[in-house]
């Protein structure tokens, strides 16, 4: 963990474990499915705030930085607001927008670092596969989430779970082996910048002639 965003990711992988531990006591303990949404509820917003920032350290554009931070706000707002329109019947709108979020933010990421990374390879960086794995994440849950709200169809259920399945393990391995990549830490002398004093337009093969 030599990054800020990743330490930021460790962090989220503990409350994870935590949260998920709590579901598993409110499911098969308590029984209490009210307990078992509002840990999603409380889960879905502490996702959303970890992952801002993580993305928020890996961007470069401040534009993009304060973009990716100051959605949580709006983010914030409006899960409160589903939560006391729709009390203990559970709304997957929050899920929705915060997995199509992140599929835009993430897009950008991969963009940028196509852009601007020019001296180590993307498949060697710890970030990379992070966010690979991270966009097969929310987009295999974004489309099971719009296809499982639209069918009552019992086999078509039973392969949008096992979609879900396969999309959940295949996340949690590129996740697990991202840790066998190498995270750089760039420095001055690996970016590549052009010296000011260099003027490129100022050579004229002419000039040499004479």
């Amino acid at each position: 963990m030599n990054t800020r965003g990743l330490k930021v990711f460790f962090i989220y992988t503990i409350l994870l474990s935590l949260f998920v531990l709590l579901n598993i006591i409110a499911i098969n303990i308590l029984k209490s499915k009210p307990l078992y949404f509002n840990v999603i509820r409380v889960y879905t917003i502490v996702e959303y705030v970890l992952f801002a920032i993580f993305l928020n350290q890996l961007y470069k554009n401040k534009l993009a930085k304060k973009i990716v931070l100051y959605s949580i706000i709006p983010f914030v707002i409006f899960c409160i607001l589903n939560y006391m329109s729709n009390g203990s019947k559970f709304s997957s709108y929050p899920l929705l927008t915060e997995f199509l979020a992140f599929i835009v933010f993430i897009i950008y990421f991969f963009y940028e670092k196509m852009k601007t990374e020019v001296v180590n390879p993307l498949y060697q960086s710890i970030t990379f596969w992070i966010c690979v794995g991270l966009f097969l994440y929310f987009t295999g849950n974004f489309f099971y989430l719009l296809f499982i709200d639209s069918t009552t169809d019992k086999i078509v259920l039973q392969q949008l779970r096992t979609i879900y399945s396969i999309v959940t393990i295949s996340k949690n391995i590129l996740l697990s082996l991202a840790f066998l990549a190498h995270e750089q830490i760039e420095s001055n002398e690996e970016s590549f910048n052009i010296p000011n004093e260099l003027n490129l337009d100022s050579f004229n093969p002419k000039n040499n002639l004479n």
